[in-house]
């Protein structure tokens, strides 16, 4: 199938090195107008970065995405297969950005390249920004980013990396002047389509008409309307069950009735996804069901592709009813209708607009207007953009003037959490998650560990609202306790000790606000498969959260085997320039130097470098990583293990006084080995900072470049911890040290090479994380180090 012409204008850009901020309609297939150019390219071998980040809001979007597109890399046909990932909290499947195509979510790419990974240790925080780096970047439903927090930084890093990183921001749903204003702070080309080609596109050959009630959302209003297929949505849990309860009570036998909101045990969440996809996806001949209800809430703003010929839908923001809109009449030939409704009162008598409150409820009036304007009418792209930009573009306007007042306070967020590794700034950062992970549980203090049990994720709010009728239902069932949360306690000063949970009673609305978890009293509580988690009502006694599935346990590495500094330079040297397959998990990864060559080059343009510099210094900090280890100290210790491991093993394993070592053989899983090490580690000093000092001046004199200077030296400096001070111990070149590099590089300066020194801090000699042109190539070099030295000892242990 050819491209429409927006697909086209899109691959066109993004093929030539810009970028695009892409707004189209639901199903009009911007998905694959994001994806062409880099599937493109990965078949043609063009200039273009081999690796895609597809990055959404949703975990239930990178599911079907990444499901979707590993069935359609087996059919492509390309000449080389393309590793088709995921990596989400719920599937860390590729921790480490390994995939060719990876589809995550925000929070991982953000958390990646601001050094905090959550799918990593923070000493390996530096392995995963290069990836995000050297990617072709593509942000989805952008409208659904936090604009306190995930949104300023999403454009803040997209703002570090112009010029470098080609990437698409999309959505259905800005207005047409935050659309334009995003792509002149990004330097990125606008692609907005006009009324007259989105109703060329094939898809959006349908009838959809859009009707305001002035009544709140009822079941009778469902009922009344209700042909075969109709989805209901509502802007609370609670309200939604209500009204799902309602329906059951009043809907003919022969019509189906499911609920579907985000407090569900995942089985029960996953088996109402298959049956909705099922009852209400494209293909009729799947229908199990002559007629179907479906009560939700926001989860099926997106990531569902489901239809249904009448939607009903609570007052929500514009860029909200759009997309819930797009649940109806979603395929072409279909017609439907959309019927919004006004909110319930709340005690003090004004409209309830949880959770669209602050400025949210503002654009939600101004939402209502405009749709009562249009009542009735033909509600088709052209109308959506009229009713967005009625509804958004006063708030747009503002939250575009407040990035631009925050812009340095934030660039200075970013940079000191780069530096310090502070995992506490991306709840500013990334995303502000006000809520509480809640189970049930007749006796929290018999726990070993409550995060063990499957919760319930209420919003803080939500729970403070609950807790006078939880306090007063408890009291008429004269129970003991209603509500308690747990603090961590060490029995021991040791970081290895186990921890112990204290349970504590909530006594005080207050007493919820530190609480990360909180247990429920199972009488106060009902679960079923079919409504959901609700609170404030009375349950079973014996029932209670089941416990989490664990996820699948890494497997053991093999033994290390003993290798030289030569040996151990030429394997990660071998990692960078071919192919490397994980047999761990099968698959075959690019060869590094491949995966950041495109960034390299566009690094090395933007900033007036010469063509190849930044291949060539990932090829001297391989060679170069290690030359801590030429210290007679450290290569002593490598003598004495080889040793005393010989002597566990029952056989000589010594090793010859020129023997400069890399590594030495040790089996972690052997108790014996692992108490020798421990035995023995006072005697090995640390080579990293070591290593950087002792070739400060070597790179200076084959850099010439402060900037770059600074990038190699931190590189060295953090290559076994990302977060390394630059502390460095005193050094004393082995007799073999200097012919040893100078064997491996023939036109090496050894007057270069500082062979001795005493203990000091190359702290001042570091990268500073606000300045782009230091901290973007160390980046992209610590991930060519670190992936070539752990997959070297992958390739040597195997």
């Amino acid at each position: 199938m050819g491209l429409y012409p927006f697909q086209k204008r899109v691959y066109d850009v993004v093929s030539a090195g810009r970028s695009v901020v892409l707004q189209a309609p639901t199903g009009s297939g911007k998905t694959r107008a994001a994806l062409y150019p880099f599937l493109h390219a990965w078949e043609f071998e063009d200039d273009f970065p081999r690796k895609c980040i597809y990055s959404v809001p949703l975990r239930v979007l990178a599911n079907q995405f990444e499901e979707e597109y590993a069935e359609r890399a087996d059919n492509f046909g390309f000449e080389r297969s393309l590793e088709v990932g995921i990596q989400t909290g719920a599937r860390p499947h590729d921790p480490k950005l390994e995939g060719n195509l990876i589809f995550t979510t925000v929070d991982q790419t953000l958390s990646n390249f601001l050094t905090i990974p959550y799918a990593i240790s923070l000493s390996q925080g530096n392995v995963n920004a290069g990836a995000v780096l050297s990617s072709y970047l593509v942000f989805d439903e952008l409208h659904l980013f936090d604009p306190d927090t995930m949104l300023p930084t999403v454009l803040h890093l997209l703002r570090m990396l112009r010029g470098v990183v080609p990437f698409v921001v999309m959505t259905a749903t800005l207005s047409v002047e935050m659309v334009e204003a995003l792509a002149d702070r990004l330097d990125a080309e606008p692609v907005v389509l006009s009324p007259e080609e989105a109703a060329a596109i094939p898809s959006q050959e349908k009838t959809r008409r859009v009707h305001v009630v002035e009544e709140e959302l009822t079941a009778s209003h469902v009922r009344a309307k209700h042909k075969r297929r109709s989805v209901a949505i509502c802007n609370t849990v609670g309200r939604a069950q209500a009204l799902f309860e309602a329906l059951q009570d009043v809907v003919s036998p022969g019509t189906e009735v499911r609920l579907l909101h985000s407090r569900f045990l995942q089985r029960d969440r996953t088996a109402s996804e298959e049956w909705l996809r099922r009852e209400f996806g494209k293909d009729r001949d799947n229908h199990t069901v002559e007629s179907a209800i479906l009560v939700a809430t926001q989860v099926v703003e997106v990531g569902l592709d489901i239809s249904s010929e009448v939607l009903h839908t609570e007052l929500a923001p514009a860029a909200s009813v759009i997309q819930r809109a797009g649940r109806c009449a979603r395929y072409a030939g279909e017609s439907g209708d959309v019927y919004v409704y006004r909110l319930p009162l709340n005690k003090s008598g004004n409209p309830n607009y949880v959770p669209y409150v602050n400025g949210q409820s503002e654009i939600s009036e101004k939402t209502w207007e405009a749709l009562g304007e249009r009542s009735g009418d033909l509600f088709d792209f052209g109308t959506e953009l009229e009713v967005v930009n009625e509804a958004h573009a006063e708030a747009d306007r503002r939250l575009l003037e407040q990035l631009s007042a925050n812009r340095h306070y934030l660039m200075g967020q970013i940079a000191d959490t780069m530096e310090a590794q502070e995992q506490g700034a991306a709840r500013e950062l990334i995303r502000d998650v006000d809520s509480r992970t809640v189970f049930v549980h007749p006796d929290p203090d018999g726990l070993e560990n409550p995060w063990a049990y499957e919760g319930f994720g209420i919003y803080r709010g939500t729970l403070f609202g609950a807790y006078e009728e939880l306090d007063e239902l408890a009291c008429d069932m004269d129970l003991d306790w209603a509500m308690k949360t747990a603090v961590a306690r060490r029995e021991e000063e040791s970081a290895r000790a186990p921890t112990v949970w204290e349970w504590i009673d909530i006594w005080d609305k207050k007493d919820l606000e530190g609480a990360l978890f909180v247990a429920v009293n199972p009488r106060l509580a009902r679960y079923s498969p079919q409504t959901g988690f609700q609170l404030g009502v009375e349950g079973d006694p014996d029932w209670r959260s089941p416990i989490r599935q664990r996820r699948r346990k890494e497997r053991a590495f093999a033994p290390y085997r003993r290798e030289t500094f030569q040996e151990h330079v030429e394997r990660m040297m071998a990692v960078y320039e071919f192919p490397f397959y994980d047999r761990r998990e099968d698959r075959e990864c690019l060869p590094l130097g491949e995966e950041l060559a495109y960034a390299a080059r566009r690094m090395e343009k933007v900033y007036d470098w010469p063509s190849g510099t930044l291949n060539s210094l990932a090829r001297l900090v391989i060679t170069l990583h290690d030359v801590g280890k030429l210290d007679r100290a450290w290569q002593a210790w490598a003598h004495r293990w080889q040793e005393e491991v010989g002597k566990l093993r029952g056989k000589d394993m010594s090793i010859p006084d020129d023997y400069m070592a890399a590594h030495t053989d040790y089996d972690g899983q052997d108790e014996e080995e692992k108490a020798l090490s421990r035995k023995l580690r006072r005697l090995r000093p640390n080579h990293a900072a070591e290593s950087a000092q002792a070739v400060e001046d070597l790179v200076w004199e084959l850099t010439r470049r402060e900037e770059l200077l600074r990038a190699t030296m931190t590189v060295i400096a953090r290559h076994h911890s990302a977060g390394a001070r630059g502390n460095y111990g005193s050094f004393r070149a082995h007799p073999a040290a200097a012919a040893t590099l100078k064997e491996m590089v023939p036109d090496l300066n050894g007057e270069h090479v500082a062979w001795s020194f005493s203990e000091g801090s190359m702290a001042r000699k570091l990268v500073r994380p606000h300045r782009h042109k230091e901290v973007l190539p160390y980046l992209l070099l610590a991930r060519a180090l670190r992936l070539a030295d752990q997959r070297s000892q992958m390739g040597a242990s195997s």
